[in-house]
């Protein structure tokens, strides 16, 4: 029985024994680098994407995913024995032989087609699945517990959070894809190349000393050595690309801000500053570049050099043995077909390191966003959900540099009670509102009795609407109104020229002025009809006039609602009852 034959028919279980040992050899593996810092911080991106139905789904893709993997590699070696019967028959002028290996070389790369097509399909399927599972988990975290609010507030808040949710988890997906197909690839070709080289090996002969098998230590050592190197010179592009994903979402957030805008800029004339502002932001885009691409060349010429170096080597070292009619042309074939699969599979990481370092900034990106979504706020005061009645108690909060900014805060008020707070810009107003709607999160002191957060409505000087028709606008995030409603609120409003507009979907925070916002967010109140109304300058944008309707008109529609608001207008006082003043 031929080579050929013997490796063909022990390909059945051969699949078995690989793939049993192959789950081993990854589990212990798995466990060891659960110990590294890489391993960790996996982890951290992976397991919340995992539950106990989508783990057993994973398995059993991933397991089909392995099987291909070896039949490729098995087909791979085969192929190697019929190139080689085939020469070895065209040099024997054995034409039936000839034909014959020529059919089953047409048969393997059949196998292999199929096969390359199968496991791309499987590759794409694993990283739809993985990047939507991924995904709902960042975002979800995100928007959880207003992580999307406290990380804003933080001193040391995650860079570019949407390049991080949006760009990152797809280029690390197919990086791992990518780099797990090619590690196992890389172990198992390795095995069973290393196998087939030693079985064509011979002795070889440097400077009078006889080595036997020594082409198989020679590649081993070789490769070893050059990846060593190639780890060493690619090593600062790790931080360099870490640089360089911070930079582009920097630039990017730059150029977006301009957009969103575009109307402050062009009132103060500010183009000669924002163009400066951009070329400083980009500049620093090139330079990290720069970095990137030296080091860049060096290793791709280093790694270059070494491949190239070692094209004729195997040719070279059997040389002798054709010569003394010890092997055949197709012997000779068939060991620069196994060198050059087993060097490339020995050199994988070495090839694939320049990647791994964008590889690697990306995946702490992503475990240092789920890190900063882990940590708790400071929450040193005692909170109480009362209906009907709102009291602070010796209130305290700090500022983000861990001093007092308020302090002895004392506040009751009852169900139809309005209070105005006033006092000097910087003082802490707004902040005491944050606090109040639970939206503080340096820490404080104190006692809090007051209504639950979905019967507390926040209003801000300028009003978020999101994108959609201006009734999704309006009626942001969850009022469902009747169409009668809503029309009489936009009257009661003064905004019944809105009303034909309803259905029409615009960029509506941009579209409309921040008098009509700030009288959008007044219909909001009404159509919501909150037991606590937090007004932080709502009317700023209003004459007084308006101001006077609108404050009338939720008090008149609201009686039983409190109202605590900040603002600067003496006309204001005449709408509230009580005043709380806040000293520096």
């Amino acid at each position: 029985m031929q080579k050929w034959q013997i490796e063909l028919y022990a390909t059945p279980l051969w699949l078995l024994q690989t793939f049993g040992g192959l789950l081993l050899i990854l589990g212990v593996l798995l466990a060891l680098l659960r110990q590294t810092r890489f391993g960790r911080q996996f982890h951290q991106v992976l397991s919340p994407c995992l539950d106990k139905k989508s783990a057993f789904k994973l398995m059993i893709l991933l397991s089909l995913c392995m099987v291909l993997l070896l039949t490729e590699v098995r087909l791979n070696v085969l192929s190697t024995f019929m190139t080689a019967g085939l020469l070895n028959a065209l040099q024997d002028l054995n034409a039936t032989v000839f034909w014959a290996f020529v059919a089953m070389n047409a048969g393997v790369v059949l196998l292999r087609t199929f096969n390359g097509v199968l496991n791309d399909f499987l590759d794409q399927t694993v990283a739809i699945k993985w990047s939507e599972r991924l995904n709902a988990v960042l975002v979800s975290r995100w928007l959880n517990h207003k992580n999307y609010y406290r990380l804003q507030m933080q001193q040391h808040t995650p860079d570019n959070i949407d390049q991080r949710i949006q760009q990152d988890v797809q280029d690390f997906i197919v990086s791992t894809i990518e780099f797990v197909r090619g590690m196992l690839n890389s172990v198992i070709s390795s095995m069973e190349f290393a196998i087939v080289l030693w079985g064509l090996a011979g002795v070889l002969q440097l400077g009078g000393i006889h080595i036997p098998k020594g082409l198989v230590y020679f590649v081993f050592v070789f490769v070893i050595v050059a990846t060593l190197l190639a780890m060493w010179i690619g090593k600062p592009l790790i931080k360099h690309n870490y640089e360089n994903e911070k930079l582009n979402g920097n630039y990017r957030y730059s150029l977006i801000r301009v957009r969103d805008h575009a109307e402050s800029i062009a009132f103060y004339a500010g183009e000669k500053h924002e163009q400066q502002q951009l070329s400083a932001s980009f500049a620093a885009i090139i330079r990290n570049r720069w970095r990137i691409a030296k080091q860049s060349v060096f290793l791709s010429g280093f790694n270059d050099m070494f491949s190239q170096s070692v094209q004729l080597l195997p040719v070279i070292l059997q040389a002798p043995r054709v010569f003394a009619k010890e092997i055949k042309v197709g012997d000779v074939q068939q060991t620069v077909q196994v060198f050059a699969r087993l060097q490339r599979s020995l050199s994988f990481f070495r090839l694939f390191y320049e990647e791994f370092t964008a590889y690697r900034a990306r995946l702490a990106r992503l475990s240092g966003f789920l890190s900063s979504m882990d940590t708790p706020n400071k929450h040193t005061t005692q909170r109480e959900t009362v209906s009907g009645s709102l009291k602070l108690t010796n209130v305290a909060l700090l500022h983000p540099n861990g001093k007092k900014l308020l302090e002895n805060i004392n506040l009751s008020i009852q169900s139809g009670d309005s209070v105005l707070i006033q006092g000097a810009s910087g003082c802490g107003k707004t902040s005491l509102l944050r606090f109040l709607a639970d939206l503080w999160t340096f820490g404080g002191s104190g006692s809090v009795f007051a209504p639950h957060h979905s019967e507390t409505l926040f209003v801000p000087q300028r009003s978020y609407v999101p994108q959609g028709t201006l009734r999704e606008a309006i009626c942001y995030p969850s009022l469902n109104p009747q169409d009668d409603e809503l029309i009489a609120v936009l009257q009661d409003c003064r905004l019944s020229y809105l009303q034909t507009e309803l259905a029409n979907e615009q960029d509506w925070q941009h579209r409309l002025s921040l008098g009509e916002l700030q009288r959008i967010a007044f219909a909001r109140i009404l159509l919501a009809k909150p037991k606590l109304i937090l007004l932080d300058e709502a009317t700023a944008a209003l004459d007084e006039n308006t101001e006077a309707h609108l404050y009338r008109l939720i008090r008149d529609r609201l009686p039983e609602s409190m109202i605590v608001s900040v603002g600067h207008r003496n006309t204001l006082a005449q709408f509230h009852q009580h005043i709380l003043p806040i000293d520096k």
